[in-house]
């Protein structure tokens, strides 16, 4: 998968993580899909993060459904502005 190949080893702020795994989900690379690759790898990443628990659980939750395309676009926007807020 080029996409993924060509971008995944950059330095890139959270949003653009969660963004290169939304549109590398959206390519459905596996011949077994597994819904669940691209949100398991920003979930790691969000671990990773020095930040409270509370607002991991927050990221975690708000990243998995941007990467899934299920947010709705008040979670985008919320997720933005915590990114932008904290320097992600």
């Amino acid at each position: 998968m080029e996409l993924w190949s060509s971008q995944h080893g950059e330095e890139m702020t959270l949003a653009e993580a969660v963004e290169l795994c939304r549109r590398s989900h959206q390519l459905a690379p596996f011949c077994h899909y597994n819904g669940n690759t691209f949100a398991a790898v920003i979930r790691d990443v969000i671990h990773q993060l020095k930040i409270s628990e509370p607002e991991r659980v927050v990221l975690r939750s708000l990243a998995g459904h941007i990467v899934a395309g299920v947010a709705s676009g008040e979670e985008a926007e919320e997720f933005r502005m915590f990114c932008e807020k904290h320097g992600m």
